[in-house]
């Protein structure tokens, strides 16, 4: 453990024993001489309480989730208008909705794929969910790829869309030219392949920024509310975040 690690778990250990005043818990810095009177202190409260130990572990994980809390919701607020307000990006559900949900996804990530039933039946359950999806090339170029024909069908042709998006998300392996073509061809949105909006560079660019800006790894990662929710979590998972925020808003 790092000193400054050492030295708080101290203080808040000392901050359990009635006999030091409160005003010492605040003190952020020990000479060595202070800490080792401190440690022998502790070392013998601990011997004859160890539920302080306990009960000082419990505090320090309690500061240290509060303040990840904070930092989150803070980036929640900082991005809100680059998650919910940037009218370019595709969406599916409802128009004027409740909640909104935003989605970062990539058509090569395996989890995506696992994902997607749950979204699409989330979407049928509650037709007050809307879903931004945040299209994301974190898995090489076939993924690449397909975000640029899946972004410009949305800008040029969004009816065609959804049809493309589900069928490529479908793919039992990974997404590749030749496989991304048939596609297109399925979808009749051949006439989109290599000939990419110039809009999408910079859409796919700001949509990885704004996952470095949530400290978001990787894809699936769901939002909305004040919830996160990270990598592949069952139907019933949503289902139940989802209600909360629903419930929070009556």
């Amino acid at each position: 453990m790092a000193m400054s690690g050492i030295t708080a778990s101290i203080l808040l250990i000392a901050s359990q024993l009635s006999f030091i005043s409160p005003v010492h818990a605040e003190v952020t810095s020990l000479t060595a001489l202070q800490e080792q009177d401190v440690r022998a202190i502790i070392k013998d409260a601990l011997i004859n309480d160890p539920e302080l130990l306990k009960q000082a572990i419990i505090a320090l994980q309690t500061r240290e989730q509060l303040g990840a809390n904070s930092a989150k919701q803070t980036a929640l607020d900082e991005n809100y208008s680059a998650m919910y307000e940037t009218k370019s990006d595709p969406w599916k559900g409802a128009e004027n909705p409740e909640v909104t949900m935003v989605y970062f996804t990539d058509f090569n990530c395996p989890y995506c794929k696992k994902i997607e039933p749950s979204l699409n039946k989330l979407i049928e359950e509650f037709p007050q969910l809307k879903i931004i999806i945040k299209m994301v090339p974190l898995q090489g170029e076939g993924s690449k790829l397909a975000v640029e024909l899946a972004q410009t069908v949305w800008l040029n042709e969004p009816e065609k869309y959804i049809k493309l998006k589900d069928i490529l998300m479908s793919s039992p392996r990974r997404l590749d030219i030749a496989s991304i073509a048939k596609v297109a061809k399925l979808t009749d949105t051949e006439k989109w392949l290599g000939n990419t909006d110039s809009r999408v560079d910079e859409m796919v660019h700001d949509n990885i920024k704004l996952m470095r800006n949530l400290g978001i790894g990787g894809t699936p990662s769901m939002i909305f509310g004040d919830k996160v929710i990270p990598g592949l979590v069952s139907y019933d998972v949503l289902k139940e975040q989802l209600e909360e925020v629903l419930e929070s808003k009556d």
